[in-house]
């Protein structure tokens, strides 16, 4: 049976949540209420799961015919971890705008507002995400590597395995430093900053490279804001607008 990189998907999931879950309750970055919000964050994980498996299908199955014509022969030859690494740089890229245009632009905002009411910041509550978004943003995570890169399935499982312990990493609750690398790569601190409920919440886009912030003014230095700013929107969310959130309309 051939590889699927979904099995890979799978697995990195697991373990992340094992990793993740463990180091969150031995070095803490805020003391915070799980419970608080456990069934909307269980009811968004769930969902999560559902909507991006039919995102990722959807994506998959509009663009297999002509897939092969999309590759380019170029990077379809380089060695594994070079095809990678690049293909991360694009799509990070590709995502950085994305990103940017959800806060720049109201229609846009719709899809990604329900992402920003989390108010406890932990690797659960980062799945919290709508339909609309997490299609958005599947077009180019399952179309660069595959129709572009012309992954192999177990290039494209490592790559995505990737994607998903970002996810975990930007939205952890984990006290953490990694010196210089914090220049080249996005920590916990960087995206917290983002999720802020102040003028800050429109800062710090890219999801895996901050180099994209320092190049077109989008840059806060964790450290410049004070650790116990709110997150979320700044208002209650009423039961009322939840379906359409989730939907992302």
């Amino acid at each position: 049976m051939p590889a699927n990189p979904q099995d890979f998907e799978v697995a990195a999931l697991v373990a992340f949540i094992l990793v993740f879950e463990v180091a969150e309750r031995l070095r803490p970055t805020r003391a915070i209420d799980r419970r608080a919000h456990l069934r909307t964050d269980l009811l968004s994980f769930g969902l999560a799961l559902l909507l991006n498996r039919v995102a990722s299908r959807t994506v998959t199955h509009s663009v297999e015919g002509i897939g092969p014509a999309l590759v380019v022969d170029t990077l379809a030859t380089l060695p594994s971890v070079a095809k990678i690494a690049i293909a991360l740089v694009v799509v990070d890229f590709v995502l950085y705008w994305i990103h940017r245009a959800q806060h720049r632009s109201e229609i846009l905002w719709r899809t990604h507002a329900w992402h920003h009411s989390i108010e406890n910041l932990y690797w659960f509550s980062g799945f919290r995400t709508s339909f609309f978004h997490s299609l958005v943003y599947n077009v180019p995570q399952a179309a660069i590597p595959l129709f572009v890169f012309g992954m192999t399935p177990l290039e494209a499982g490592a790559a995505y395995s990737i994607g998903i312990f970002v996810q975990f990493w930007e939205h952890t609750n984990l006290r953490v430093e990694i010196g210089p690398l914090r220049h080249v790569l996005m920590t916990p601190a960087f995206h917290r900053v983002h999720h802020s409920a102040t003028v800050h919440r429109g800062k710090n886009l890219a999801p895996i490279f901050p180099f994209w912030d320092h190049l077109f003014g989008t840059f806060v230095d964790p450290r410049s804001v004070e650790g116990d700013f709110p997150l979320g929107l700044g208002e209650r969310v009423p039961l009322r607008r939840m379906p359409r959130m989730l939907l992302g309309v």
